[in-house]
This record gives structure tokens, C-alpha cells and sequence, in this order.
């Protein structure tokens, strides 16, 4: 048998790249099909890996395998405190999956590299200068977040479906220079989406396991956060001022979509008020406002239209209606260029195939950027930015 060519990488570097993520070392052991001692003894540098056991944990580690060689561990952190994040529900997590943890450091990322690029050519990125207190009249922060979004009843109405809205709103914020991801991996029973507040280059998740209509409704809510720079962990549910804070965001992204002003002088609405609640005329104002049925509703009782215990006996049956529509549902297929360019969003990926074009970055670096996308599917995803 060929004796294996060991790998002479930095041990502490190997540790770093374990701890970026909170990998146990069982779990790196086990990963790797070897004992606990092994890893150990590599990372206290009494021992070497072979190469191909190096490139499996610089893999598994989800980092570059030239990071194993550097002299020093990378000035690369987390920065987890910055992160707000809606579950389903808004119920809290105890701990964070791998695949959020991914998401996290890997939205960083790529806002550092866009961040490099727009200075390698000398653009000088949009600033945020919108702030406003959580003690703000909600109805006056809703506003400020329509006219933000240029959004007015004559443009919702035009909409029809929730994803047209979607699409409408974030191509008005990537104009802004606002960053907007949509994870694919991960539950919405674990993130339904997640906020930083940057002055430049504000980040906002989506949930692509999400219905267009509740990504709808989470970006209006991570906007509410963004506006207030409220940006932090919520996963602490138990915490009475951290719900207080995602009711108050959901009260607004609920006002920011279905004002009262509008709401209270649809057609459908006096039907309802004549001859009671109905799915007819539910989802008739859903659509004059490219929304949910769920946010109807809420709006209904939030105007005292319907009652505590109509609202929820209705959501109760949409929801099952949704989780039974779901079960049924037969998986879609994405094309690549699809799948990598909904993940990363406009602004960015036409960030790196300017790049790519004006040979600032190499092939490979722009495939890496864009999750991999392979560079024959380049043009498939250009006409898509473009």
C-alpha cells in the first residue's frame, strides 16, 4: 500500500477552522471515520493529517483548503450578536443548526466581498440614514416604510399575487443597495428570516421554504427591525420584551401592507361586515394588496372587525389547509442559474459578473462566489440580473 503524504498545515489554524462553526471534535471524529485522539493530536500538531483527510475537514469545515497553510488563524469571526431572526410563530431556538450557522457566516462573506469590489472600482455604496425609535407611532413607521418602498394602493392593486409584490419590493431595496438572501436549506421551523442593520450594505434573509406571501410578510418585518436598528438575537421568546419587539414588528409589517385607510374602504370588506366572514371576500382583499389570507385577517381583528376567537379558528383551518397543501405538493425544479441567483440575490450576483467581465476576479472566484454556479450557466443567470 502507498504510504499517504501527510499534510503540514498549521494545527491551531485546523482548530479555528473546527471552532468556526461549534464543530465538536466527536462530531469532526466521526465525520472523518477516526477517534477523537486523532483529531486532537492534529490540532495540538503531534500528529499530521494525510491530504485527503486535510481537504475532507476543510470541506466539512466549509472553508478555502489553502486556509489549512496560513502561518496564523484568519481574523474571521461570527459576529452572531448582530443577527435578528424569525421562526415560525415566532417561537425561539435553543441552538443554532449547522446549516444557519453556515448561513450566517457565509451572508458576512458575501457582504465583505461586495464591500471590496465596490472600492476595487471606486463605488461608493448607498448609506442608510433612516432610524427611528421603537417608542415611534407604528402607523407613522408603516408609512415611512411604504414610502420607502415607493409602494402605494395603486401599485399593490396591480399586483395581484404575493410574488409579483416580492418581487417589486426587493428590487427596491437592492436599488438601495440593501442586501437580500434567500436561504434553501433551512427550516422555517428554525429561521423564517434574519436581519442585520449595517449603514451600508444592510443584510436581510429570506426563507425560500417559505410561501412568496409569508416571505412577503418577513421582509416587511426585518425591515421594521432594520429601521429601528434593532438588530440582535431573538431567539429568547421567553424573554417578554424580546416578544413585545416581534409583535410590535409584525403589528407594523402588518399595517405597512394592509393600511386601514385603504383597508377600511375596500368593497369586499363591507360584504363581510353585511353578511359575515368569508373566504370569498378574504381572498378578494388578499389580492387587492398582493397578500396573505393570514394577513387579512390579522388586520381584521386588528380593526376590531372580527373577533379574538373568529381570528384564530380561522388561522387555525388556513393553516391546516396550507400544512395539507404542502403534503401534497410535489417537489419543483430549479434551474442552476435559478437556484444560485435567488440564493444570492440581484445586486450581488450582478456585482460579480461586473467583476468577472472587467477581469477583476478570475473564473473560478466568481463560480465560488455564486455558490459554485458553473460558468456555462453564467449567461443564464446574467439575463436573469440584467
Amino acid at each position: 500500500m502507498a504510504k499517504s503524504i501527510p499534510a503540514l498545515i498549521t494545527p491551531s489554524v485546523l482548530k479555528w477552522a473546527r471552532e468556526l462553526d461549534s464543530i465538536t471534535v466527536e462530531e469532526a471524529a466521526t465525520h472523518l471515520k477516526v477517534s477523537i485522539e486523532k483529531i486532537e493530536s492534529w490540532e495540538n500538531g503531534d500528529a499530521q493529517p494525510s491530504l485527503n483527510q486535510a481537504k475532507k475537514l476543510a470541506k466539512y469545515y466549509r472553508i478555502p483548503f489553502a486556509y489549512l497553510y496560513l502561518p496564523d488563524e484568519p481574523k474571521k469571526t461570527k459576529r452572531l450578536d448582530k443577527v435578528d431572526y424569525r421562526t415560525f410563530g415566532n417561537n425561539g431556538i435553543a441552538e443554532f443548526s449547522r446549516e444557519l450557522r453556515w448561513l450566517i457566516r457565509d451572508i458576512e462573506d458575501r457582504r465583505d466581498t461586495i464591500i471590496d469590489l465596490y472600492k476595487e472600482s471606486e463605488i461608493t455604496p448607498k448609506s442608510l440614514q433612516i432610524s427611528y425609535s421603537i417608542k415611534t407611532d407604528e402607523k407613522q413607521l408603516a408609512n415611512a416604510i411604504r414610502s420607502f418602498l415607493g409602494l402605494d394602493y395603486a401599485i399593490q392593486k396591480k399586483f395581484r399575487k404575493a410574488e409579483a409584490a416580492l418581487s417589486y419590493c426587493i428590487s427596491k431595496l437592492e436599488e438601495k443597495d440593501f442586501l437580500i438572501f434567500q436561504a434553501s436549506k433551512i427550516s422555517p421551523g428554525e429561521m423564517r428570516g434574519l436581519s442585520i442593520a449595517y449603514n451600508s450594505f444592510p443584510i436581510i434573509v429570506l426563507n425560500r421554504k417559505d410561501e412568496q406571501s409569508a416571505r412577503l410578510f418577513t421582509l416587511f418585518h426585518e425591515l421594521v427591525h432594520i429601521f429601528t436598528r434593532t438588530s440582535g438575537i431573538c431567539n429568547d421568546m421567553t424573554n417578554k420584551s424580546v416578544y413585545q419587539l416581534e409583535l410590535f414588528c409584525n403589528r407594523i409589517a402588518g399595517y405597512a401592507l394592509v393600511p386601514d385607510e385603504y383597508l377600511l374602504t375596500n368593497p369586499n370588506l363591507l360584504s363581510i361586515q353585511q353578511y359575515g366572514i368569508d373566504d370569498t371576500y378574504i381572498y378578494a382583499i388578499a389580492r387587492d394588496f398582493g397578500v396573505s389570507r393570514e394577513v387579512v385577517i390579522n388586520r381584521l381583528w386588528n380593526n376590531s372587525i372580527i373577533d379574538q376567537s373568529t381570528y384564530y379558528s380561522t388561522l387555525n383551518r388556513y393553516s391546516e389547509e396550507y400544512r395539507n397543501f404542502k403534503t401534497k405538493q410535489k417537489k419543483g425544479f430549479l434551474p442552476p442559474a435559478m437556484d444560485k441567483g435567488t440564493q444570492v440575490g440581484k445586486l450581488y450576483a450582478k456585482t460579480i459578473l461586473s467583476a468577472y467581465y472587467s477581469e477583476k476576479i478570475t473564473p473560478r472566484e466568481a463560480s465560488q462566489c455564486l455558490l459554485g454556479l458553473k460558468i456555462q450557466h453564467f449567461s443564464t443567470i446574467e439575463r436573469w440580473c440584467f
